[in-house]
């Protein structure tokens, strides 16, 4: 049916248009990665109107604090040098919004801003009211004792009288809201500034979150990723310094990695994650564990292992954190960082630290589930899709000599209380992460799949086409005709003189029927001799012709 409907001249129009098509076709599906590529590098780098930028400037995804509390159980004992018995309350939910202000777009390819983060209870991810009380180390009087070593005894001796006059005791009863953000009125802290200068507490205020919610954490200036994909997001300087200066060493000093919400794009095989937060003052690492997925979103999952916080012994990469000897490994001492108070930071629990800070508390029962961090990273944009970071205060409780509230109590690193922070996709952010992803890669392929498939159509149409006709004029019984003659034209030479003028007429008049006759059946005449013959010849006049198609 095809080959009747279309003639020879535009079947090959259309063999042509197919072939270019499909040249076209193969071409662009070779070089679409590279171009998908590209437009991926503008939608992943920090600039205005950006895919991650949209999402790290202002951080839509859930994004809790949970707060765990640890309630001192046998306070009085304690005091007479008992074991500490704790048990754990919580958690006490609180929702973030992280918001980065005074956004300023460097000529370096960097961009610095201060983030705003702010945190409101939610009582119903909350096993109770904020107003619910705990008995707690007194944070103050234990920071001031330990402080005092660095003075004289007969001053450590009236500051311990001064603690008794204000009735500071070594075991405090305050509610959750007291202890968390808000504060409590303290006497120590309200002097404390007169005595160190970099102590943070102004107001006479005092929480072991002080200046954690409704305030910023400093000034950051990270890589855009503009010119560079691999430099998304790394800290470039905090504060206006390029290192930190917490540490004995250059090494400990570096601030390596992202601010944890987004980074570069994330190679097939990762090795690890390095990201920075205020509250460690230092870099972490974390180990790639394997691939994951949340919410249909394929992700690169990032865990720390038992070395993070080990000692120098056990690790000596971490030889330059170890400030005053070793401890037995699982914990990072901050003092430097938290105006040489002795708190320290853990995984909650003391889940992967040596065995000596469970053992010296009863009420612990670490284990990976509850008390593990990791960070799972969408490796084409590098946006962190679900983050899990718990970590554990404590306060290291020593003795001072002439401070006899602290006289019988065994010494050690205690729990005070231990934050989870989790942020992670819902189901909205989950399906808009997938489209900005796929949908360009889907309707692209979907409309070179169609492209190629009709230029596949259009070749194989007018390759039927080409071969209907070639087979029909294999079938024209004028061939036969013309092959005939040729044959004949062979073996035939007559030459016959007709003397008549009506006999020539006659044959010229046949002639010019036999050629028309022949031109009309699609031959050509190539030559027709009419040669001199016998009327008694019973031979037909020879004929040349040539054949010529329609």
């Amino acid at each position: 049916m095809a080959a009747k409907c279309m003639s020879k001249t535009s079947a090959k129009i259309l063999l042509t248009l197919g072939v270019f098509l499909l040249v076209i076709s193969v071409a662009v599906l070779l070089i679409f990665p590279t171009i998908y590529k590209n437009q991926l590098k503008n939608d992943i780098a920090l600039s205005d109107g950006s895919l991650v930028t949209k999402i790290w400037k202002d951080i839509p995804l859930p994004l809790y604090e949970k707060l765990y509390f640890f309630n001192i159980t046998n306070g009085d004992e304690f005091l007479k040098g008992a074991k500490l018995n704790v048990t754990e309350v919580g958690p006490y939910t609180f929702k973030g919004h992280w918001v980065k202000n005074y956004t300023k777009w460097n000529d370096n390819g960097t961009v610095s801003y201060t983030e705003l983060r702010t945190y409101e209870f939610v009582p119903g991810m909350s096993v109770g009211s904020q107003e619910d009380e705990i008995f707690s180390l007194n944070g103050p009087m234990v920071i001031a004792s330990d402080i005092l070593k660095g003075y004289p005894i007969g001053i450590r001796a009236l500051a311990a009288f001064e603690f008794a006059m204000m009735g500071e005791t070594v075991i405090t009863k305050r509610s959750i809201r007291e202890l968390a953000y808000e504060g409590y009125p303290d006497k120590i802290i309200k002097w404390a500034p007169k005595f160190k200068k970099d102590i943070p507490y102004k107001d006479g205020l005092f929480s072991w979150l002080y200046g954690k919610n409704n305030t910023n954490d400093g000034l950051f200036t990270v890589f855009t990723g503009v010119d560079d994909p691999t430099q998304t997001n790394i800290i470039d300087k905090y504060n206006g310094e390029e290192k930190l200066s917490f540490w004995k060493g250059d090494t400990c000093n570096m601030l390596n990695g992202t601010s944890i919400e987004t980074g570069p794009p994330i190679p097939e095989e990762p090795e690890t994650y390095t990201f920075f937060q205020t509250i460690f003052c230092r870099s972490l690492t974390f180990n790639f564990t394997g691939d994951s997925e949340i919410k249909g979103v394929k992700t690169k999952h990032f865990e720390p292992d038992s070395n993070i916080f080990a000692n120098g012994s056990d690790n000596p990469a971490n030889s330059c954190f170890d400030l005053k000897g070793e401890r037995p490994s699982g914990v990072l001492d901050v003092s430097p960082c938290q105006f040489d108070a002795p708190v320290f930071i853990s995984f909650p629990h003391f889940h992967m630290a040596d065995p000596v800070y469970e053992n010296d508390i009863n009420g612990l029962s670490p284990n990976g589930g509850d008390h593990g961090s990791y960070v799972e990273v969408e490796p084409i944009t590098g946006l962190s899709v679900n983050i899990k970071v718990r970590f554990q205060i404590n306060l290291n409780v020593t003795h001072t000599d002439g401070v006899f509230q602290l006289g019988k109590v065994i010494e050690g690193l205690y729990p005070i209380l231990w934050v989870g922070l989790e942020i992670s996709l819902d189901d909205y952010w989950a399906n808009y992460l997938t489209g900005q992803l796929n949908n360009p890669k889907i309707i692209s392929y979907s409309v070179l799949g169609v492209t190629l498939f009709l230029s596949l159509v259009m070749i194989i149409v007018a390759l039927i086409v080409l071969r209907s006709h070639a087979r029909n004029d294999d079938d024209d019984p004028l061939l036969d005709v013309k092959e005939d003659h040729r044959q004949n034209l062979k073996k035939r030479h007559v030459s016959t003189d007709y003397g008549s003028n009506t006999v020539s007429q006659q044959r010229e008049r046949s002639s010019v029927h036999i050629e028309q006759g022949i031109t009309n059946h699609g031959l050509d005449v190539d030559d027709t001799r009419y040669e001199s013959f016998d009327e008694n010849d019973d031979d037909a006049p020879v004929l040349s012709v040539n054949s010529r198609e329609a």
